[in-house]
């Protein structure tokens, strides 16, 4: 099983989506803290700030009550009581918000003491004899009170701001790890992504080099899965190719360039393997070694290196993707194309064959139409221009199993076609088996 690998383009987003979470996370827990510090601000605000500021103003209110009561024992001046009811209301009023705001049992004691105090004072306003020592043991212990709920609000409110800065503090050190921690992550991701795109790279580099070199059989070894490893599967695929390229420009005929033995029986097996049909032709000049020895070796290399160039073309103009073209050596050539376009390859390389080469030949002699010669017995006689014989074999599934079965079904049949004169070609449709 193949190791799963992330694509360029999924570590790429990974890195981003690694960044923008951390970086989400890190606004949200921020967002969060602020809250809990806004919520905590509000508490002091609306509570602590206003309930020390009652309880101040209770002690400043019962600091004048007691002013007052005494004033009046001292005068008996009734503007003095008054006074005190206006300062003893308000004094009930701050009272009960502060209840409201500040919920303790000091609070409780507060009111029962305030209710005595009341009581001792209306005795006094009411001309009923009251103990001056009692209401001022009450009142010191209201007072006391007060103080007592003062120390709790400072303690409560100390609490409080000790809370909201260690939330602060948290709250900006986690949301700063988290940022940080996205953005490290990310180069990290980042460094990676470089280093093996960087490695995979320069591995590439290095097959490069030893490919030109001529070592086509080196494997650079980069793990598929990503981007750069289908690069380097195309990459290795090249190289098969281009060692098959240099295979084939070994075995090509350096006259005619065209393929030769090695690819032609590559085609042949491929097309067998693969279990195709298709028309093998065999091509092959006559009175060619009479031209030669009349003409000489270079005007004879100049005919071969034209009669390859015609029949490439006249192939290649029947718009078929997989003919080829080959050239065995000498004056042979091989065409393999699709069975039903072998009667048309034939006539095409026929006429073109026909009309170009007597070009080759002087005037006198395409006159004449003949070359005056001996023959490889030795005997003088009379050569007609070149021209050309092609025997074809239809090559269906199960009629050979080898190449070389073709190749030495098509020599016979060659050999019976070049017992016409002229250019002439016969396409046999039934396999051919080898005599006993």
């Amino acid at each position: 099983m193949m190791p799963f690998r992330l694509t360029l383009v999924q570590k790429m987003i990974l890195s981003f989506a690694m960044s923008g979470v951390c970086l989400m996370a890190a606004l949200t827990y921020s967002i969060t803290g602020m809250g809990v510090m806004q919520r905590i601000e509000q508490d002091i605000a609306l509570t602590d700030i206003r309930s020390t500021t009652i309880t101040l103003r209770l002690r400043e209110l019962m600091a004048a009550q007691e002013r007052i009561t005494g004033r009046y024992r001292i005068l008996q001046e009734a503007q003095y009581r008054t006074i005190y009811e206006q300062n003893a209301d308000e004094f009930r009023r701050e009272m009960a918000q502060l209840k409201k705001l500040y919920a303790s049992p000091t609070m409780n004691d507060l009111e029962k003491q305030y209710r005595d105090y009341s009581a001792e004072v209306a005795r006094l306003f009411g001309g009923v004899p009251s103990d001056p020592q009692r209401m001022k043991v009450i009142g010191e212990q209201i007072l006391k009170h007060i103080d007592t709920m003062s120390a709790e609000q400072r303690v409560s409110l100390s609490n409080k701001l000790a809370v909201s800065e260690k939330l602060e503090a948290h709250t900006v050190t986690r949301s700063l790890g988290l940022a940080f921690g996205g953005v490290f992550c990310s180069f990290l991701i980042a460094a990676w992504m470089v280093y093996s795109f960087a490695r995979s790279i320069g591995k590439l580099q290095h097959a490069t080099h030893l490919i030109a070199a001529g070592n086509f059989d080196h494997d650079p070894q980069i793990p598929p899965g990503d981007e750069i490893g289908a690069l380097s599967e195309d990459f290795r695929q090249m190289t098969i190719r281009l060692k098959e390229l240099e295979q084939l420009s070994l075995d090509a005929s350096p006259l005619t360039r065209l393929p030769g033995n090695i690819a032609i029986e590559r085609v042949l097996n491929r097309n067998l393997r693969e279990k195709i049909t298709f028309a093998m032709c065999y091509l092959d000049l006559d009175n060619f070694k009479s031209y030669n020895d009349h003409y000489g070796y270079i005007k004879a290399s100049e005919i071969l290196k034209e009669v390859g160039r015609i029949i490439y073309d006249a192939v290649k103009q029947l718009d078929d993707p997989d003919a080829f073209v080959g050239h065995i050596g000498g004056d042979d050539f091989v065409v393999i194309i699709n069975a039903e376009k072998a009667e048309a390859a034939c006539q095409a390389v026929i006429t073109a064959i026909d009309t170009v080469v007597p070009s080759y030949y002087s005037e006198e002699d395409r006159t004449t139409g003949a070359i005056e010669g001996v023959d490889r017995y030795g005997v003088q006689r009379t050569f007609p221009l070149i021209s050309i014989s092609i025997a074809a074999l239809l090559c269906k599934p199960g009629d050979y199993a080898y190449a070389s079965e073709i190749a030495t079904a098509a020599a016979a049949v060659k050999d019976r076609v070049k017992e016409s004169a002229g250019s002439n070609y016969v396409i046999i449709r039934e396999a051919v088996r080898r005599e006993a």
